[in-house]
C-alpha cells in the first residue's frame, strides 16, 4: 500500500499497468502488476478506521461544512458509480467516506443513507455545521433520516417541487415563489415551510434568480437561514475534489477496475494520497508563497496541483532530496503539527 501511495503521484494515473512500472523497479513489472491485482482482490480495508484517519488529515476543526455528491464514468459498457462525502475547505473538499453503487444512473435514498451512516460513525452530528447537497439528494426518505439523526442541511430543490406552509393547506411549485426575485436577488419565504413528499419535515426556503435566469431554490433545516446561500456555495468544493481525483490529478477514470468493492478500495488509497498531496500544497504555500498569478488574476495552479508537483519531484529524486521527503512524510503522522511548524 505504501508503494502504491508513492507510485500514484509519480504516474498520476490509476491504471495498474502503469503504476506497476514504478512501484518496485527491482522486480519484474508483470509480477508487480499481478501483485496489485491480488491487492485489490483480497486486501480487506477497515473503512471506519480509514475514515477516522482521513478526518485527522483535514486541517480545520468542527463544526464542518460537509458536501455529498455522486460521480459516474464508464469503462466500456460498464458504469462505475461513486457516492462520496467530504469536508469542504478553502475551495476543495477533503474526502472522508465513499460508497460504490452496483448500477449506473441516479442514486436513491437507501444509498444516500448508507454513506451518511458511514460518515456519522466518524463525525458526530453536533460536529456538522451543515450538510450541503444538490437536487439528487432531496428524497423524502433521506430528508427524514437527516431529521432523525439531527443533521443540519442545506439542499437544493427542483424548481417544480411543491412548497407550502407547514399547515399543509396549500402548496405551489417552488419556481412560483422565486419568480418575484430579480437577477442575482435572493429572498427567504417567511416562516416554516414543507416540501412535497416530506410534509413532516419543517424547513426554511431560500430563493434566488441566477444570472442566466434560472432559479436556485434551497431548503434548510438547523442552520441560520441568512447563511444558507453562503453554505450552499461550498457544495462546489466536492466537484473540485472529483476533478482532482480525475482529469486534473490522478486520472481515476483510467482505471480498468469496475467491481464495486475494488473501486472502493482504490478510492480509499486515492483519498489518502490526495489528502497528503493537498497538505503538502498548503505547506508549500506557507514556505514559498502562493502559486504565480496569471494575467487574468487567477493562480497558475491550484494548491492541490502545487503540492502534487512538489511531491512528484521529491519521490522521483528522493536520493538527493531525502531530508525534505522525510519531512513531508511526517504529514501522515502529525498533520496539524506539520502545518503549524511550517
Amino acid at each position: 500500500m505504501a508503494r502504491l501511495i508513492r507510485a500514484l503521484p509519480i504516474q498520476t494515473t490509476t491504471n495498474l499497468a502503469q503504476l506497476a512500472q514504478v512501484m518496485k523497479p527491482q522486480v519484474e513489472t508483470d509480477s508487480t502488476y499481478r501483485r496489485l491485482q491480488r491487492f485489490f482482490t483480497g486486501f480487506t480495508f477497515g473503512y471506519e478506521a480509514l475514515g477516522q484517519f482521513l478526518l485527522e488529515l483535514v486541517p480545520t476543526d468542527p463544526p464542518y461544512v460537509v458536501a455529498i455528491d455522486r460521480t459516474e464514468w464508464h469503462f466500456g459498457q460498464t458504469a462505475v458509480n461513486v457516492l462520496m462525502i467530504g469536508v469542504a475547505y478553502e475551495g476543495i473538499a477533503f474526502p472522508v467516506t465513499s460508497a460504490t453503487l452496483g448500477h449506473g444512473g441516479g442514486s436513491g435514498a437507501d444509498e444516500h443513507t448508507e454513506v451518511l451512516e458511514q460518515f456519522l460513525r466518524v463525525v458526530r452530528p453536533d460536529q456538522i455545521r451543515a450538510l450541503v447537497a444538490d437536487r439528487e439528494f432531496t428524497g423524502s426518505d433521506f430528508l427524514e433520516v437527516l431529521k432523525e439523526r439531527k443533521v443540519p442541511f442545506v439542499i437544493r430543490l427542483k424548481v417544480g417541487r411543491p412548497v407550502g406552509p407547514a399547515s399543509g393547506n396549500w402548496s405551489l411549485p417552488a419556481r412560483m415563489f422565486a419568480r418575484t426575485c430579480g437577477v442575482q436577488q435572493s429572498s427567504l419565504l417567511g416562516g416554516r415551510q414543507v416540501v412535497g413528499g416530506a410534509e413532516s419535515i419543517g424547513v426554511r426556503i431560500g430563493l434566488k434568480r441566477l444570472e442566466d435566469g434560472s432559479f436556485l431554490i434551497l431548503a434548510s433545516r438547523g442552520v441560520d437561514p441568512d447563511s444558507m446561500f453562503e453554505l450552499y456555495r461550498q457544495r462546489w468544493d466536492i466537484e473540485t475534489l472529483f476533478a482532482a481525483l480525475k482529469s486534473r490529478g490522478f486520472d481515476l477514470e483510467a482505471t480498468h477496475l469496475t467491481e464495486p468493492d475494488r473501486i472502493r478500495k482504490l478510492l480509499g488509497v486515492l483519498a489518502l494520497t490526495y489528502s497528503w498531496t493537498r497538505i503538502i500544497g498548503l505547506d508549500r504555500k506557507r514556505r514559498e508563497g502562493p502559486p504565480r498569478e496569471c494575467a487574468n488574476g487567477y493562480p497558475e495552479k491550484s494548491l492541490f496541483r502545487y503540492g502534487l508537483d512538489q511531491l512528484r519531484e521529491l519521490l522521483v529524486n528522493w536520493y538527493r532530496m531525502q531530508e525534505e521527503l522525510n519531512r513531508c512524510i511526517q504529514v501522515l503522522t502529525a498533520p496539524r503539527l506539520f502545518l503549524s511548524c511550517s
